[in-house]
């Protein structure tokens, strides 16, 4: 499957890196890869997330797939960042009606309203997921994997990813 994690200019980068870790868990413990992850943004080269880094793109929205399996709009610490990025804002209102699932991360969510594709207050749509942060971007990214592999492979990347993290007991 087809997954574009899509970038552009101060999007929050736990909110790509978290269904991205999911995802990638998931393709180690089945032992092939059953996502394939595009980073897709504006332009080619690299996009700079709030945090200030910057990661590259693999591909950009003109050259994109129309016809992604699963496409992740994370969301941005700005209020509204749909009244910016006009280039994803098309690309979606074009190529997203074709997306099997549409999942916006927190205020992401404004970018797919903006492309007319759901009101931006309900949750789990069709074929169109939101989730309330980067937590919960984690949690959807381990329920999409359940309705395409099951929910014993879900339970095993939750498992994997819970057990890698070493947390310090206060």
């Amino acid at each position: 499957m087809h997954v574009a994690m899509m970038l552009y200019t101060g999007f929050r980068l736990l909110e790509v890196s978290g269904p991205m870790d999911v995802f990638h868990e998931t393709n180690r413990l089945c032992g092939e890869t059953m996502y394939e992850q595009h980073l897709v943004g504006p332009s080619p080269g690299p996009v700079q997330c709030s945090s200030g880094i910057s990661v590259d793109t693999t591909e950009c929205l003109r050259d994109a797939l129309p016809s992604f399996d699963i496409v992740v709009v994370p969301g941005s610490p700005m209020a509204d960042p749909g009244r910016l990025h006009h280039e994803l804002v098309d690309w979606l209102s074009d190529a997203g009606r074709g997306v099997r699932r549409l999942a916006s991360v927190s205020n992401g969510a404004c970018l797919v309203a903006r492309a007319g594709l759901t009101d931006p207050r309900c949750g789990r749509d069709g074929q169109l997921y939101l989730s309330r942060g980067a937590t919960d971007s984690i949690e959807m990214a381990l329920r999409l994997v359940s309705q395409d592999l099951g929910e014993e492979t879900a339970l095993g990347v939750a498992k994997s990813l819970s057990r890698q993290c070493n947390w310090v007991r206060l």
